[in-house]
């Protein structure tokens, strides 16, 4: 990530050819030295926009990348745990107060990870370059991002860095990419097997205040997640779960004949 290079001074090409080193507030008055060329078009070069290294077309792509980052933070939140539950309030068999880590997204995780590196980043450079700044109460990297957005837009713009505004663009348009990419995955399918019971139990507290066990509530759900690691869990508490081709293993022990490839093809579409 070029854009986490902070610098308190930049490089500036006067027209005589000399090259100067100045601070952001005196380097950005000197706009009339910027190059007439968009930095991103060096094969049919494209005119900037004044006082920007950027053209129009580049300067909206990079307030949109801003913009989708804003906009899919939660989203990133709700795809990190399968069926965007947080946790359940019970603890499981045999677990007494213990919780099992809840499996999470991975590829989603590294994603926010990354959002949330270049945005504080940029952030961090522009508190260097504008001191006065203050940041929002919540500093979550997608109320930052809507903070730029809402507020510093022509800040990143209007960047005198050339460096600094190319490393931006294709950080920010990177991630944005990245994050529609898996929010916008396919979702996963998941299919109710009639008269199916979750086998779990589930501890609890009674009015007594001694510890209880109680069949899970929950149904079965054949669940298809796209990633080809298919599942059975309870339709209650998201820990309740086993392979798909476990599960129908052992449920085709109590059925005659071809129960299991039934059940697998009917609910998962094995073997199609």
């Amino acid at each position: 990530m070029d854009s986490c290079d902070l610098g308190y001074v930049y490089r500036t090409e006067l027209p005589d050819g000399r090259v100067i080193k100045l601070p952001y507030r005196i380097a950005l008055k000197q706009a009339a030295y910027y190059s007439a060329a968009c930095i991103f078009h060096d094969e049919a070069p494209l005119p900037a926009v004044k006082g920007s290294h950027l053209c129009a077309d580049c300067a909206e792509g990079l307030r949109k990348s801003v913009a989708d980052i804003a906009e899919s933070w939660t989203d990133l939140e709700a795809a990190m745990l399968p069926g965007g539950r947080a946790a359940s309030s019970e603890p499981v068999s045999g677990g007494k107060e213990l919780y099992p880590p809840l499996p999470i997204n991975t590829d989603v995780a590294d994603v926010r990870e990354r959002i949330r590196s270049i945005v504080w980043c940029i952030v961090g450079q522009l508190i260097q370059d504008l001191p006065d700044r203050k940041l929002p109460a919540d500093q979550s990297a997608g109320v930052l991002a809507s903070w730029l957005l809402n507020w510093h837009v022509g800040y990143l713009v209007t960047h005198p860095s050339a460096n600094h505004l190319r490393a931006v663009s294709l950080d920010l348009a990177a991630v944005a990419w990245e994050a529609r990419g898996v929010i916008y995955r396919s979702k996963p399918v998941e299919v109710s097997v009639p008269s199916a019971r979750c086998p779990q139990q589930v501890i609890s507290k009674g009015p007594d205040g001694k510890t209880v066990s109680s069949p899970c509530p929950g149904e079965v759900l054949a669940v298809d997640p796209g990633d080809g690691r298919k599942v059975v869990r309870c339709s209650v508490d998201i820990t309740h779960r086993v392979p798909a081709d476990q599960w129908f293993y052992t449920h085709a022990n109590r059925r005659p004949g071809r129960a299991r490839a039934a059940l697998a093809k009917k609910y998962l579409k094995v073997g199609k």
